[in-house]
């Protein structure tokens, strides 16, 4: 059969012929397993490792190795082929969760940079994965290409998004089991208030934090969601044959691809506007879970305010995906950067009260209203924008997102909330404004072309 990776033309015969559809669901119920344990854990970091920064710190080295093994994802996927990716990668987010038993500079710092290794061509291969299948699947049953690419990412993505809600919930729950007592006086400290360093809830120098055998219980139980995943891709999923593309791809070839596509002055000016889509994100998954959740309503909170973040994302990815078509994407940014900017400057602004919980659900759901827009047209802009150099355009996209989390996570270790807000709410302005450019440049290209 034939296979198109961005516009170089593969012909393999790729064994997935009759259970395309099955693969895809095989594949995602093995990342549902695996993201149920770490999008929790992640979203925990920052309040339940605050000695010295470590949680924090370890996000930092976790993202800030992803820019590195994004850009040599092709050449480990040559040498490994896509499941054995798969399967190093699920054993290095077993490790990962086992270093949070004993979490110290010296157990989860090695842990996050292994991970960080892994993820680049974790994420590649799950791309491959489920394009391969596509376009098989279109090729036996004489589908519309599009349609079945949508379908089958449609597949994979409800599922990613659900670890939201499953990850969330099992930690809110278990972490639930203790008593808090964190919503004193000095919750005036929480909020857009909060600044490395400077006591938070009860007065104290830290978030109240749960006992260790409730930590252990909720890590036992995302380390079997892991080891679960692992099993299933091992058992389940089947091999398919390395592309073309992949076997031809050498260490050079995949960095000069990614930095080539610089040259092309709209993925430079996409630059801040890609930024700021990771970074909105490290937003909620550091400060927005620390300052407006662990803080004024105990860590226990954290999970039930983000299952409903992940439930309106779904939600969101969902319906947008089906409506993109008739509303069209600059719509869709447009109401996503609105949401956004309305939130950073509420966080800008807010010092969350006692009595004031369902406050952080209402901003979870808008929140992740955007970002359901955000995931379904960001790929689908890069591979519009793009459809001459895919492959580096995708790199250099991905990259800039590791990079960005990375700065903001580092950052986080010595500015304020509200300084933070201040440098997102500016770079959503401008990534915005160039944007807008970048659009109005590519019409205006068009409507010459069909002069």
């Amino acid at each position: 059969m034939k296979i198109f990776f961005g516009c170089r033309k593969v012909e393999k015969e790729v064994g997935v012929n009759g259970r395309e559809t099955l693969n895809v669901v095989i594949i995602s119920f093995s990342f549902f397993f695996v993201f149920t344990a770490y999008l929790a854990l992640q979203n925990l970091q920052s309040s339940l490792n605050q000695e010295e920064g470590l949680g924090i710190t370890s996000l930092s080295f976790l993202y800030g190795f992803i820019i590195l093994s994004s850009i040599l994802a092709p050449w480990v996927i040559k040498s490994l082929g896509i499941k054995i990716s798969l399967l190093i990668s699920w054993i290095s987010h077993i490790l990962y969760t086992c270093a949070n038993f004993y979490p110290t500079f010296a157990t989860l710092l090695p842990a996050s940079i292994l991970l960080g290794l892994i993820s680049g061509p974790m994420w590649t291969s799950q791309s491959v994965y489920i394009s391969t299948n596509a376009y098989s699947f279109s090729d036996l049953n004489k589908a519309d290409i599009h349609a079945t690419l949508s379908r089958l990412n449609g597949i994979f993505f409800t599922y990613y998004e659900l670890t939201q809600i499953s990850g969330n919930l099992v930690s809110s729950l278990v972490l639930n089991r203790d008593k808090y007592n964190s919503t004193s006086a000095s919750t005036q400290l929480c909020g857009c208030n909060d600044c490395p360093g400077v006591a938070l809830g009860n007065g104290t120098s830290k978030i109240v934090e749960p006992s260790s055998s409730t930590v252990y219980l909720m890590l036992s139980i995302f380390l079997a969601f892991d080891v679960v995943g692992f099993l299933c891709t091992v058992v389940f999923l089947p091999s398919i044959p390395k592309s073309e593309w992949a076997e031809q791809s050498n260490t050079k070839e995949s960095i000069t691809a990614c930095f080539s596509a610089l040259w092309d002055p709209k993925l430079v000016l996409l630059v801040p506007f890609i930024s700021i889509m990771a970074m909105e994100q490290a937003v909620l998954w550091t400060d927005f879970t620390k300052s407006y959740i662990s803080c004024p309503y105990g860590i226990q909170m954290v999970g039930f305010v983000m299952a409903s973040y992940g439930c309106a994302t779904t939600v969101s990815a969902f319906v947008t995906s089906r409506i993109a078509k008739y509303t069209g994407r600059y719509i869709l940014f447009g109401l996503a950067v609105c949401i956004d900017m309305t939130i950073f400057v509420l966080l800008f602004v807010w010092v969350p009260k006692p009595d004031q919980k369902v406050y952080v659900f209402a901003i979870a759901v808008v929140w992740g209203l955007a970002e359901g827009i955000f995931q379904t047209q960001s790929n689908a802009l890069i591979a519009l924008l793009f459809p001459e150099k895919t492959e580096a355009a995708f790199a250099n996209y991905h990259c800039t997102k590791a990079a960005s989390f990375t700065v903001y996570f580092v950052i986080s270790l010595y500015v304020c909330v509200k300084t933070k807000l201040v440098i997102v709410i500016a770079l959503l302005a401008v990534g915005s404004l160039l944007y807008v450019g970048v659009e109005v440049h590519v019409r205006r290209r068009k409507e010459t072309e069909k002069k």
